[in-house]
């Protein structure tokens, strides 16, 4: 498989492109207390849940494994700045809505726990579970609010992280050549998204009941992405890349 040599440049100059991008503020522009208070609970999770990243910032740098070099250290490093600029977005959210920012939360230490059992791959595997679960999330919620800026800030969240997922996929697919290496992603991803998706379900089973979103939805949306990822990382050619991305929006 070949890898394109200046691929992470063009990813660390992606995101530097959007390093300036002005923190967006909330209107008062609906009646945010009327909505359920488990809508602030549920993104304060998230905002937690966007607050870390210096540990893999640290790893990308230090990294020796193959095909990777000083830029993706320094995309890494950019990637988990707009993570940040999304707890910022998010604790915005929290505070419109009424709600109180948390310090810790069960979901939250257990996509820690797993970024931190083993080395960069199963960080970036854990981190794009994560990139999944929050763009279906975010997207679904926007779709049940009316015009206004909360909506607009959910949905400008969702399309960083659909770039999220493409960048992570992106380091995968160098770290999976062989045969073996692609089995063994493709089960131990199989396993952690599943649980992830499940995970994230029970803990905001309340919102979802609220906003009318339906389990079943929320998980199809998860498993179809997670369909996406997976052929992202493993597909031999960039056509089998590009359906599959065609297929996936349609």
């Amino acid at each position: 498989m070949a890898f394109e040599e200046n691929m992470w440049q063009e990813w660390a100059a992606f995101f530097a492109s959007r390093r300036g991008r002005a923190l967006p503020g909330l209107e008062p522009d609906f009646d945010y207390q009327s909505l359920p208070a488990s809508l602030a609970r549920s993104l304060a999770i998230f905002q937690l849940g966007e607050s870390g990243g210096g540990t893999v910032t640290r790893q990308a740098r230090n990294s020796r494994l193959p095909h990777l070099d000083r830029h993706y250290g320094e995309a890494v490093d950019l990637f988990v700045s707009e993570e940040h600029r999304h707890a910022d977005i998010l604790a915005t959210c929290v505070r419109l809505l009424g709600g109180k920012l948390i310090r810790s939360n069960w979901t939250a230490r257990l996509f820690v726990f797993g970024r931190r059992l083993i080395g960069l791959r199963l960080k970036m595997l854990v981190l794009l579970a994560a990139e999944v679960v929050g763009l279906v999330y975010y997207e679904l919620l926007a779709a049940k609010l009316p015009r206004c800026s909360l909506r607009d800030r959910l949905l400008e969240i969702a399309e960083d992280e659909r770039a999220h997922l493409y960048f992570h996929c992106d380091f995968l697919r160098t770290q999976t050549p062989g045969r073996m290496q692609r089995l063994i992603f493709k089960l131990v991803w199989r396993s952690v998204i599943g649980a992830a998706s499940y995970v994230v379900a029970l803990d905001h089973r309340h919102t979802i009941r609220d906003l009318g979103i339906g389990t079943e939805t929320v998980l199809l949306r998860w498993k179809n992405f997670a369909r996406l990822a997976e052929t992202l990382v493993l597909a031999e050619s960039e056509e089998d890349r590009a359906a599959m991305t065609l297929k996936a929006f349609l």
